[in-house]
């Protein structure tokens, strides 16, 4: 009678510290998605074609692929309908990168910045939240 009450207190007691151990596994694995949360008014904008530009001073080009991360679908309808003055824009911009300023990742975000300075005051807003290269190529 003993031996079966001592082995039943050993079973409560595995029972009682699994138990435990998966509640806490569980929340922990919850806590983790909870991180992760997705704007969905977030749109993200491409321009048709690639940027393609001369490198200045210099015998290279320049291939570039924008991409634009607005804050919602009012202001990609406006940068849709001014297309054709972003890629101005861009294009002078452009036109007027050494191949000294356009070296390194440095560079690179140099340009991007840029680039969101010059789409902001375009489009008269700070909903353009970021600028994002699918392509740089210098060659």
């Amino acid at each position: 009678m003993i031996k079966k009450n001592i082995l039943l207190v050993i079973v409560i007691i595995l029972l009682i510290i699994i138990t435990f151990g998966l509640t806490v596994l569980f929340m922990q694995n919850n806590a983790g998605q909870e991180t992760y949360k997705i704007d969905k008014n977030i749109k993200m904008y491409s321009f048709e074609d690639p940027f393609v530009s001369n490198v200045k001073d210099s015998n290279k080009i320049l291939k570039l692929v924008v991409r634009l991360e607005l804050s919602n679908s009012k202001i990609e309808e406006i940068a849709i309908a001014r297309t054709p003055q972003l890629r101005h824009e861009i294009n002078l911009l452009l036109r007027g990168k050494t191949e000294e300023d356009l070296k390194g990742s440095e560079g690179q975000s140099n340009l991007q910045k840029e680039i969101l300075d010059v789409t902001r005051k375009l489009l008269n807003t700070e909903q353009v939240l970021n600028v994002y290269f699918d392509e740089f190529i210098i060659q």
